[in-house]
């Protein structure tokens, strides 16, 4: 097993002889195996090692068991003691995936002064892991199984089988720790591996190496499969600074639209009903909204648009005093009129006529019905109809303001101020309101 193991560790670093393996050791008989067979092939590694407490004494005992492992004499051995419970508690996740969670951060941390973080994962732990992801439904990246190699961590001993890792510990006389939690059928895996996987080799004795073989298989598969749903996602999801955008129109004659819209929006944590329902809005009205724990997609005009769910709507703000815009991200300059008077073009810039204003001002959102005069005109203008002419999105128009007296408006914060409020010659003072460049 020795030369077998060399090779495929030389597969998934070419630099072995010169690299710096830091090593995931429990105690258990596999993670005691891959330390022995890194020992015996003369190495350079330190090893590590997580106490969940988990199993009372008995996680201590292996944590000793780790530190005091003979053949380990040149090695340093890390070890990291977690209290599991109190963190899994009101995490919403179940034990073993905050210990796992917990494990893999603190060996990127840990990490980063080797090239390799070596696990001792096998044939068998892959074709577990298939199995449960199988029960709990899964595409084709479940049935690809654990990774050889994902960014540094590697998996040397996962071309091994049970058997041949037994055969190992039994040849070199090797001791380990029995972690008593894997005797019992309390947890899934512990399911397949004592009853599932022992009647698949009693039809097929050669069923870890034909799975083995599968997930390979499955694994350039779904490569191939990515790589041209990467392509379709590079045409059609469009990031403009802090949202996305898929225009209709290309989605129209996608075949297999769910699919598609699946892979794409997928990490945006909608889930398969709703990207199903919105395939079907492509030829309905716009206002469809969708959500996510995470995102808002909405169904405009001509596009989905994606954002993040904003953490709550902003309440109206009252203004009793000019001076406290600067508060809320606003420059104010007072002026007497003059007839060098000449204001700047900028939406993002008013001139007011400070008699006009009747305090408190109001800044708020918008709201069915509003109106205005748009500055330079006559006659007033719907705000609907203002953000259809701009084609402002849906999402767009929830985040735009209005600076308002007596609830009328005085300007559509960074768009167009109001007619009414205008400088003209008999105006005595003025104020120039600007935002903040910091709040553009």
């Amino acid at each position: 097993m020795k030369e077998q193991f060399y090779q495929e560790l030389l597969h998934l670093a070419p630099n072995a002889e010169s690299a710096r393996f830091l090593l995931a050791v429990s105690g258990g008989r596999d993670s005691v195996v891959l330390a022995h067979l890194f020992v015996n092939s003369g190495l350079y590694f330190d090893t590590a090692h997580c106490n969940f407490h988990l199993r009372g004494e008995e996680s201590n005992k292996e944590m000793i068991f780790v530190q005091n492992l003979s053949f380990l004499t040149s090695q340093k051995v890390f070890v990291k003691e977690f209290d599991t419970i109190s963190i899994q508690q009101n995490s919403g996740k179940s034990i073993e995936m905050v210990a796992r969670e917990l494990r893999y951060r603190w060996f990127e941390e840990i990490g980063e002064n080797y090239d390799y973080i070596v696990t001792a994962h096998h044939a068998n732990d892959n074709a577990e892991t298939v199995l449960m992801n199988l029960l709990r439904g899964t595409g084709l990246r479940g049935m690809c199984g654990i990774p050889q190699k994902n960014g540094k961590i590697i998996r040397p001993l996962l071309r091994f089988n049970d058997s041949e890792v037994a055969e190992y510990v039994s040849e070199q006389g090797i001791d380990y720790c029995v972690d008593s939690s894997n005797l019992t059928d309390n947890f899934l895996r512990n399911k397949i591996r004592h009853h599932i996987i022992p009647e698949l080799e009693r039809i097929n004795p050669n069923f870890i190496e034909i799975f083995s073989r599968n997930s390979q298989l499955f694994l350039q598969q779904t490569q191939f499969f990515d790589s041209h749903i990467q392509q379709y996602k590079s045409q059609l999801l469009k990031e403009n600074e802090d949202r996305f955008t898929i225009e209709i129109d290309a989605l129209k004659n996608i075949e297999r639209l769910s699919l598609v819209l699946y892979e794409i929006l997928n990490p945006f944590n909608f889930n398969a009903d709703e990207i199903e329902n919105m395939a079907k809005s492509i030829h309905s009205n716009s206002g469809k909204r969708f959500l996510s724990d995470t995102h808002i997609l909405i169904k405009d005009r001509t596009h989905f648009i994606i954002e993040k769910k904003e953490i709550k709507k902003e309440e109206s703000i009252l203004i009793y005093s000019i001076e406290e815009l600067e508060k809320y991200g606003f420059c104010v300059e007072k002026t007497s009129y003059s007839t060098n008077f000449k204001a700047v073009k900028d939406p993002k810039v008013i001139y007011v006529d400070a008699q006009k204003l009747t305090y408190p001002l109001t800044i708020r959102g918008w709201e069915k019905g509003d109106f205005f005069y748009p500055f330079g005109m006559k006659t007033k203008k719907k705000l609907s109809d203002f953000f259809t002419d701009l084609k402002i999105d849906i999402l767009e128009k929830q985040k735009i303001r209005l600076l308002c007296t007596q609830n009328q408006i005085i300007w559509i914060i960074d768009y167009r101020a109001d007619e009414r409020f205008k400088v003209d010659t008999e105006t005595k003072w003025y104020y120039k309101i600007a935002r903040n460049s910091s709040q553009n």
